[in-house]
């Protein structure tokens, strides 16, 4: 089997499993949906196409972007195409390696921080 048959397949079940879940929800109205949050469907290059590289994969962003006929926001390293359908949404996300070290530079001393005051205080 190709890769582009296993992607259709998988992208034709993605499809048909959104339908049903909708569908089941309709069917069950006494079960919560969010109040507040909305649903997404990301898709990350890096991962989700046949991006290799961070080039490949911004561009790929900026190619749903076009096919989205919508901008691309971009800001400290996270690039996001999104269209919205009321509460339910589609995007194309990229996190930038720079953007990624940088929060894990940002996070390495997190373990040494309290906010209990110290003993004998």
């Amino acid at each position: 089997m190709t890769y582009d048959i296993i992607t259709e397949a998988h992208r034709s079940r993605l499809i048909a499993d959104l339908r049903g879940m909708a569908d089941f929800l309709d069917m069950n109205p006494q079960l919560p949906v969010p109040r507040y949050g909305s649903v997404r469907v990301s898709v990350h290059p890096r991962y989700d196409t046949d991006a290799l590289t961070e080039a490949e994969a911004l561009a790929e962003v900026e190619r749903i972007a076009a096919l989205l006929g919508v901008p691309i926001r971009a800001k400290n390293g996270h690039h996001i195409a999104c269209v919205d359908f009321g509460l339910v949404s589609y995007e194309a996300v990229l996190i930038t390696q720079t953007a990624m070290d940088r929060a894990d530079a940002r996070d390495s001393y997190r373990h040494s921080m309290s906010t209990d005051p110290p003993s004998g205080a």
